[in-house]
This record gives structure tokens, C-alpha cells and sequence, in this order.
């Protein structure tokens, strides 16, 4: 079996590892899966391609220079062209593929990215000399670029999915460049092998340092194939690892090729030799370095330290990461150390979490093991009974293996959610939401929306659960008042109502508010029996009753609305001298139900204003006054529950409750604190919709709470404040000047607040500020490190006595460890920030923060930096990672 000449053959390997977008990963094993790759078609023992034939491109590659790439290769083969791409995998509307590079957008494939078809064309086009053209592509959706149909694919498939002529295929005829050869079972052809289906995505396993599809590869390629002789063909290798990913469900691989090509390539197969090429290698290393092992061995003696042997097992896996590049045999025993501590403990959620930190030490030293020790921690998690602590499980071997494959991580967190889903709904399923959503990428914003409003959710059923069972409890004296008052069975009706009108009023008052509407609805029940005589007295003592349980609308709104609708129709019924203080006490309930449902459902709430609104030509100029009075409070209320879903109606609801208030000329200072509070709120809401009227409302707010008492003023300003650090949290991201007159804002309204009520304001601003500098720091250092400034001005404002000032300067140093990463200079500044936080673990922490920034830079700094570090765990960590970049 002839080889193909590695002389005549060119190969370019692709690996993109970094991404600017926020929504596409990292990933860093594409990169690493590359260069191995390359390492191998290279190695004499599988092919032997000289070094100057295989060009190896990476995450600074453009589409130009990919496609010059891959045309002078092809210009150049004479035998076998290989072209291969590990990265993202995008696809757009009409389902054509984009391979992704650094500035790809997801949202937009045609952006950024390189178009599948075009890489065809062009391998095509200018590799017509080329015996055989193989492209791997290992990235998600990649099966596309087959065109894969269901079952085995026909000539014509397989001509329409490479693009070739399958008349020309038919009659043994394909031109290129003037040239005509015979397509026949000789073994000229494509073929293309894909790392996944059409339609499904490709993983980076647990552990792994290279993307899985083409860690299949790689293993098949060095350890060979017993039994099939010292060559193994394109097709033998291909099989090997489509079974290997079958048996663990992963997506599975996809073949294309023309005339039985990958049965024509063949490489040596390395099984039959392994003996003699290991007695053959070369000399190990002289070791590692001085550096690298003062810095490991302090890492391992501050872990070790550790009382706790979790914390402690999983800084030493840390460490045998750091460390395995250079010193292998240290790593191992480290590793096997973490091994046996995971089989040690009877918590499942921990031992998969030390065997999948193991799992990542030992991927470059032992593949098979670091499989399987991934494989038996995933599965320690998935076998838990309990859904809580499957979830907890999850979660914890998701944040085990975020760096290393964010694909992994998220298919975790996923299974995470569906065990959440099993628990009943309680706050404590509530809470477990909340922290999920915590834990998601922030490049699954709309995922972490939905765990947010979810979790929001069950908080609500849970409240309203308990407060329905709160206000279904009877009193049992008013069960006994009713049962006597069922008892007369004399004709005075009037006199049955008003009594049970009265006891309903006192359960009320009392909080059996079930128990208060059964009786008004027994009462107006019996409203048509009584003499016109009586009705009045009676439906006076309804009315009165009526506000007193309006609170029951939050659990059983409908029959609240019904009954006083129903009472609406009666007193209509009953025109007399005191209709209009019947109507009152009507259209009042009305407004204070409408003020129950304002966060349920608003727009109901709404409707019910208008109609209590409706009454007021019926009445006097007195009975107006009083019953506006109640509409400028719920007017307010309503608008603050109508706020997120229509902040401009939400904010007409608040101008008309301070007209209300100004036509009034009474002291009702707390109903315009409430309409001015919403307003801020409304302008909170618009800050990225409508900017230029968020500005409006909010400038209106504050200008409008100057005219408060101080107390009252207070109140709203501080909302004014909040709004304002709500606004310049979500335009951080797409309008930093937005954001910056937002801070100026503040500041000149933070001037009117007694100085007790500034600091939690501050904190507030100085976490929107931290935010916004790291959603910035990678593309604008120096924006990002004037957030930095300006937050660390309004955390130190704080008083030093307050917990806030440690939590606001902990913020700060958070982003300075970030622009550290980007200006190692800046590591100084960070480190007196950090000294000036007064709590001892957020201190640590910080610390230890600054010092992993720095390390990639200057080890010497950050490992001075790392003796500093009080706690011992986190001095590990550091250390760990000053050891890693001193590899």
C-alpha cells in the first residue's frame, strides 16, 4: 500500500481560540487541538509532512490570509491536501456554514467569520493537481458543509454537497485548469469529515485539551489500531472515532467522500511499533525550572495547610495543573492525591468535582484516564436520587470545568435546571433559581433573564400560597356572631344584613379576609329581600364595610371584583341623600383593589381606576375632594406595578395623580412622593428604549422633590438615585456617555441628601460603574480604569465604620484586577485599594485577585504580591497560578 508522499502533500491547520463577541466562548483547546494536530501529520511515525509544508494559523488569522493560505497550499499539492478548522461554527438563516473567527458575530454568521463555500471554492479551484483534498472540520454545525442527507448518500448527493459535476463524476471526466483526469476507483477525490450533524453542536469534554472530536483523532493517530496491519487507512481511522463518540451519545462525526477515497489514504500505523518507539525516544528535559518549582512547592505547602480537605484537594488539582507541563511526574502524584480523596468521600457532589479537577490534570499525560475519572464524576452527579443535590452537583462540576469547556459547563447547568424543576415550589427552589442565573455566562443573557424571572415567579406563588392560606383561617367568634344572626328567623332582613355586614368588618380587621367576603357576599345576597325601608341602613353598613377587605383581592381577586361590582349596581339602584357616601365607598374599594392587582396585573388595574374614576360627576365638590384623594395614592400605586411593561402610561398615571394633588391644595405630600417616585421609576425603565425621555422624567423627578419636605424629599431622591444607578447599569454597554451624565446626575443630587442616607446610594453607583468598566475593559483599558477611579471616589465616601465602604472597595478592586490583565503597571494601585479594605477575607481575596492578574507579566511582582495573602487558600491559588505562568 503506497503512502501518500508527504513531499507532494500540504496541509493548513486552523485554530481559533479567541473571540471578541461576548456570545461566542473561548476556546482555548481549538487552539491547542491545532498545533497537536499539526504536530502530528508532521511526526515521520504517522506521515511525515516536512515542517515547512504544514502552515499553522491561529486566532490573529483574517479570512485573507486563511484562503492565501489555503490556496498556495493548494497551488502546491501534487498528492494530498489537508485543510483543517477547530473553532466556532455558526450557521445563518438559509443553513449555510460559517466558520467562526475572532470578531464573529453570532447574531449576524456573515460578519467576521469565513464562509464555508468560500474555503470549498477555492480548495477546489486551486488544488486541481491535488490527488486527494481533505477537509476536517471540528466546530458546531459542521455536518452542513456534507450537505447530509438521510441514509447513505447517492452520487448526485455527494456531487451537490462537494459541488462537482456528477455527469462528470459519471463519465469519468473533471476539468480544471485545462486538464482532464479520470475519476475512478484509482482514489483521486474529496472528502470531507465533520466533527457533528447539521444541526447539532460540537463539545470540548470535561477535562479535555482539545475539542472532542479531534481528541478522538489525535488518540486514534498516536496509539494506532491493532490488527489492521501498518497502515491504516483514512476510513479505519474515521470509524475508530465515530465509535468512540457513539458510546458516550456525544454528536456523531459525518463522512463525505468520493469514489472510496478515505479507503485510498493511508497512514503508518503507530500500534505495531509502539515498543520500539518507545525505547527509541529521545532524552527527557533537563526539569523544570528553579522558578517555576519555588513558586509550585510554596503553592503546595500553603494548600496543605488547608484544615478542610475538600478546599484543600481541589487547590492541589489547581497545582497539578500549573505544573504538568514542566513536571509530570509531580502532577501525577498530585493528581492520583485528588483521585483518591474524591473515591474517599461519600459526598457525590465533591467526589465528582475532585475527579473532574483530576480529569483535568491528567488529560495531556493519560487521555484514556482523564475520560474515564470525567465520565464517573458526571455520572456520580446524575445518579443522585435527590434533585436538589443533583443540582447542587451539577452546578459545582459545571464551575469545575467553565475554563476548560464553557460548551460542557453550559450542558451541565442545563441538566442543573431540569433537576431544579423536580423540587416542589418553595423559596428555597426560589433561591436555588436566583443562584443558578448567578452562575450562567454573561454570554447567555437572555437564559439568565429567564432563571431571573423564574425564580421571581416562585417567590410570588409562594407568597401568595402562604398569604391565601393566611387569609383563609376563620375566626371562630365570627362563626358564632354568624350562626346567631343565621338563626333569627324573623322577617328583618335589614337588620340580618347590617349585622352581617358588621361581623365581616370586625373578621376583617382581624385579617380573615376570606371569611370577610363569604359574609358581604351572604349580606348582598340578601339585599333584595329587604323592604325599601331598611335598604338604605343597609346597603350603608355594605359601603362601609367594603375597604376594610379590599386586601383579599390579592388572593382571590376575581370574587372581590365581582362583589363589588355587584354592590356598584345596588347602591345604584338607591337614590337618596346618601348615595353619594355609598358611591364613595364603592369607587374607594374599587381604587384600593386596583392597588392589590397594580403588580399582578395592572392593566385590570387600570380598568378598575377608570371606573371608580367614573363616579364622580354623582357627587358633590366635597365627596370629589375625598375620593380624589384616594385615586392620587392609587393612581401612584398602580402606576409603580405598570412600570416594566409600559413606562410611559405608567408615567401618565403619575402625572395625573399629581395634578390630582395640586388641584387638591391639601397635604398630601406622601401621594406626590408616591407619583414622583414613579416617575423615576418610568425613566429607569426607558433608559435604553427612549433615553432622551428618561432623561425627561428623571430630571422632572428630582426637580419636583425639592418642593417636598425634607423627610418626604429624602424619600425620593433616594429613588431618583436608585433609578438613575439602574439607568446607567443597563446604557453601560451600548451608551457610555449616557452613563457618564448619569454619574453627574448623581452626584449633584447625592448634594441633597442628609449625609445618613448617601452611602447606600453610593455602593450602588460604585457596583454600576464596576459593571460597566468590565463590560469595557477588553476593547477600552483606559475608560474602564476611569470607572475604576470613579467608583473607588464615591466607595470611599463611604465611612470607614460602615460595611458598605469594605463591599463598595471590593467592587473596585475587582475591576482593577481586570484592567491589571491589560496594564500590569496598574497592579500597585490595585494593591493599595486592597489594603484599605478592612475586612480580612474580602482583603484575602482581593489580594490574591491582583496577584493572578498580574502573574502572566511580571511572576516576580505578583509572587511578592502572593506573600501577602493572609489566607492560606487563596495564597495557594495565587501561588498556583504565578507557577503556571512561569511554565
Amino acid at each position: 500500500m503506497v503512502l501518500p508522499d508527504p513531499h507532494k502533500s500540504r496541509a493548513v491547520v486552523v485554530g481559533i481560540s479567541d473571540y471578541a463577541h461576548a456570545g461566542l466562548a473561548a476556546m482555548s483547546a481549538a487552539a491547542t487541538g491545532a498545533a497537536h494536530t499539526a504536530r502530528l501529520l508532521r511526526d515521520p511515525a504517522i506521515w511525515g509532512v516536512p515542517h515547512e509544508h504544514v502552515t499553522v494559523l491561529g486566532s490573529e488569522s483574517t479570512q485573507e490570509q486563511i484562503l492565501t493560505a489555503a490556496r498556495d497550499a493548494a497551488l502546491a499539492t501534487e498528492d494530498t491536501l489537508v485543510v483543517y478548522f477547530a473553532g466556532h461554527g455558526l450557521r445563518d438563516q438559509a443553513e449555510r456554514l460559517h466558520l467562526a473567527l475572532v470578531d464573529a458575530d453570532p447574531d449576524y454568521p456573515q460578519i467576521g467569520t469565513l464562509p464555508y463555500r468560500l474555503l470549498r471554492d477555492l480548495i477546489r479551484q486551486a488544488g486541481h493537481r491535488a490527488r486527494h483534498r481533505v477537509t476536517i472540520l471540528d466546530c458546531c454545525y459542521s455536518g452542513i458543509a456534507g450537505g447530509m442527507s438521510p441514509g447513505a448518500p447517492t452520487r448526485d448527493d455527494l456531487a451537490a454537497a462537494l459541488d462537482e459535476d456528477p455527469e462528470a463524476q459519471a463519465t469519468g471526466a473533471h476539468s480544471g485548469e485545462g486538464e482532464s483526469r479520470g475519476w475512478d476507483e484509482s482514489g483521486y477525490g474529496d472528502c470531507v469529515l465533520t466533527s457533528a450533524p447539521p444541526h447539532s453542536r460540537s463539545f470540548v469534554r470535561p477535562g479535555a485539551a482539545f475539542p472532542e472530536f479531534t481528541g478522538e483523532l489525535i488518540a486514534t493517530l498516536e496509539a494506532g489500531i491493532c490488527g489492521v496491519g501498518p497502515e491504516i487507512s483514512l476510513e479505519h481511522i474515521w470509524l475508530r472515532v465515530r465509535d468512540r463518540m457513539r458510546g458516550r451519545d456525544s454528536p456523531e462525526p459525518q463522512l463525505f467522500a468520493q469514489n472510496n477515497v478515505t479507503r485510498h489514504i493511508h497512514l503508518l500505523n503507530r500500534s505495531p511499533r509502539e515498543r520500539r518507539e518507545r525505547e527509541a525516544a529521545p532524552d527527557p528535559d533537563p526539569g523544570p525550572s528553579a522558578a517555576h518549582i519555588a513558586a509550585r512547592d510554596a503553592a503546595e505547602n500553603a494548600a496543605r495547610t488547608v484544615p478542610d480537605r475538600f478546599t484543600r484537594m481541589g487547590l492541589l488539582a489547581r497545582i497539578a495543573s500549573a505544573t504538568i507541563a514542566v513536571d509530570p511526574g509531580k502532577a501525577r502524584l498530585l493528581a492520583d492525591e485528588v483521585v483518591e480523596a474524591g473515591h474517599d468521600t461519600t459526598d457525590l457532589s465533591q467526589r465528582a468535582r475532585l475527579l473532574t479537577s483530576a480529569a483535568t490534570c491528567l488529560v495531556a499525560l493519560d487521555p484514556p484516564r482523564a475520560r474515564s475519572l470525567a465520565e464517573e464524576g458526571e455520572e456520580a452527579v446524575l445518579g443522585m436520587a435527590d434533585p436538589d443535590a443533583r443540582a447542587s452537583g451539577l452546578i459545582d462540576l459545571a464551575s469545575a470545568v467553565v475554563d476548560a469547556d464553557r460548551d460542557r459547563a453550559t450542558w451541565l447547568l442545563e441538566r442543573a435546571e431540569e433537576a431544579l424543576h423536580g423540587l416542589p415550589d418553595t423559596r428555597h427552589k426560589a433561591a436555588r433559581f436566583r443562584t443558578l442565573s448567578v452562575l450562567v455566562n454573561e454570554d447567555e443573557p437572555a437564559w439568565r433573564q429567564r432563571l431571573k424571572d423564574h425564580s421571581a415567579h416562585l417567590y410570588r406563588v409562594v407568597d401568595e400560597r402562604e398569604r391565601f392560606e393566611e387569609d383563609s383561617r376563620c375566626s371562630p367568634e365570627g362563626v358564632r356572631r354568624a350562626r346567631e344572626v343565621r338563626s333569627n328567623t324573623g322577617p328583618e332582613w335589614g337588620w340580618r344584613v347590617v349585622e352581617l355586614a358588621t361581623i365581616a368588618k370586625d373578621v376583617a380587621l382581624e385579617r380573615h379576609y376570606h371569611q370577610a367576603v363569604e359574609l358581604l357576599e351572604e349580606a348582598e345576597k340578601a339585599v333584595p329581600g329587604i323592604v325599601l325601608d331598611e335598604k338604605a341602613e343597609a346597603l350603608s353598613a355594605l359601603t362601609k364595610a367594603l375597604p376594610f377587605l379590599t386586601p383579599a383581592a390579592a388572593t382571590i381577586p376575581d370574587r372581590v371584583v365581582d362583589l363589588v361590582g355587584r354592590l356598584r349596581s345596588v347602591v345604584w339602584g338607591c337614590a337618596d341623600e346618601a348615595l353619594g357616601d355609598r358611591l364613595i365607598g364603592v369607587a374607594r374599594t374599587q381604587a384600593d383593589v386596583a392597588y392589590e392587582l397594580a403588580d399582578k396585573d395592572p392593566r385590570r388595574a387600570v380598568g378598575l381606576l377608570r371606573v371608580a374614576q367614573a363616579v364622580k360627576p354623582e357627587l358633590n365638590v366635597q365627596q370629589q375632594r375625598r375620593l380624589d384623594r384616594y385615586l392620587a395614592r392609587d393612581l401612584a400605586r398602580v402606576g409603580e406595578g405598570l412600570a416594566p411593561l409600559d413606562a410611559e402610561q405608567a408615567a401618565a398615571l403619575a402625572h395625573e395623580s399629581i395634578a390630582i394633588v395640586r388641584a387638591l391644595e391639601d397635604d398630601l405630600t406622601r401621594e406626590l412622593g408616591l407619583a414622583l417616585s414613579v416617575l423615576a421609576l418610568a425613566g429607569q425603565h426607558l433608559a435604553v428604549a427612549d433615553p432622551d425621555r428618561a432623561d425627561e422624567l428623571l430630571a422632572e423627578a428630582e426637580a419636583l422633590a425639592h418642593q417636598l419636605p425634607e423627610k418626604r424629599r429624602a424619600f425620593v431622591l433616594k429613588d431618583v438615585a436608585s433609578a438613575l444607578t439602574t439607568a446607567g447599569r443597563d446604557a453601560a454597554g451600548t451608551d457610555p456617555a449616557r452613563l457618564d451624565r448619569y454619574v453627574r446626575m448623581f452626584d449633584r443630587l447625592l448634594l441633597s441628601l442628609p449625609e445618613k442616607d448617601r452611602n447606600f446610594p453610593r455602593t450602588a453607583m460604585a457596583s454600576t460603574l464596576v459593571v460597566a468598566g468590565k463590560s469595557v475593559v477588553d476593547r477600552d483599558t483606559g475608560r474602564a480604569l476611569g470607572y475604576a477611579r470613579e467608583a473607588e471616589r464615591l466607595a470611599c465616601q463611604v465611612p470607614a465604620e460602615d460595611e458598605m465602604r469594605d463591599h463598595g472597595l471590593f467592587y473596585v478592586a475587582s475591576l482593577q484586577a481586570e484592567v491589571v490583565k491589560h496594564r500590569p503597571a496598574h497592579a500597585d494601585r490595585a494593591i493599595r485599594t486592597a489594603e484599605s479594605i478592612t475586612d480580612d477575607g474580602l482583603k484575602s481575596v482581593t489580594v490574591r485577585n491582583v496577584a493572578i492578574a498580574l502573574a502572566p507579566a511580571d511572576t516576580e511582582h505578583a509572587e511578592r504580591i502572593a506573600q501577602n495573602v493572609t489566607d492560606a487558600g487563596d495564597r495557594a491559588g495565587a501561588l498556583a497560578a504565578i507557577a503556571e505562568a512561569r511554565r
